[in-house]
């Protein structure tokens, strides 16, 4: 059983050990703070809005002579307002009936006879079918034609049929690149438009 002595002596290095640790969190609660504030301010520096703007100044001169504030107060004071504007949505077909009424010139893109010869055995070739490759939309001053582009596909006669070559070998006519794809636009069209716009 302890005695007196040692009983107050153990209160006493109980109160040290608890003054010890009470000093020890709040050390350690004022380092958090101190951190957490260190990493909002670095994400605040990193992720937050930024301006490259300097500070005005009052009384500070311009470069021209006049005070900042007034040359402030003058432009701040101009509200411009644009007018909203909406465009309708496309619908299926609208393309189809913007060029309905138009003539068509169908342009054939063939091969001379230079040049429908098999590359690979030297045969001639012959037409094996047609694809319709683009429409664009020619401008002819006070009248407007659409031209359909019409590629012809040929076909090697001797490539296939025997063991030298026994593959098909098949062969496009080259087409005139157009100016923006996916367009009526031709070279007269946008040709027009650039000269009403800027001349």
């Amino acid at each position: 059983m302890q005695s007196f002595d040692e009983k107050n002596q153990r209160i006493r290095q109980l109160e040290n050990e608890n003054r010890m640790l009470q000093e020890k969190v709040s050390l350690l609660e004022h380092n958090v703070e101190i951190l957490t504030q260190a990493v909002l301010h670095a994400s605040k520096q990193r992720f937050g809005a930024s301006s490259e703007k300097t500070p005005l100044i009052y009384g500070q001169c311009f470069l021209f002579g006049e005070l900042i504030d007034e040359f402030s107060d003058k432009t701040e004071n101009k509200v411009i307002n644009i007018k909203e504007h909406k465009r309708p949505v496309r619908k299926k077909g609208d393309r189809e009936n913007l060029i309905k009424a138009l003539s068509h010139e169908v342009i054939e893109c063939v091969l001379n006879a230079e040049e429908a010869i098999c590359k690979i055995c030297g045969s001639e070739l012959k037409i094996i079918g047609k694809k319709k490759v683009r429409s664009e939309m020619e401008y002819i001053p006070a009248k407007l034609v659409m031209k359909d582009y019409v590629q012809y596909v040929y076909k090697c006669i001797e490539c296939g049929k025997n063991d030298t070559n026994p593959y098909d070998s098949i062969s496009c006519a080259p087409v005139p690149a157009p100016v923006l794809s996916h367009s009526f636009a031709s070279p007269s069209c946008v040709a027009w438009v650039m000269y009403q716009k800027y001349m």
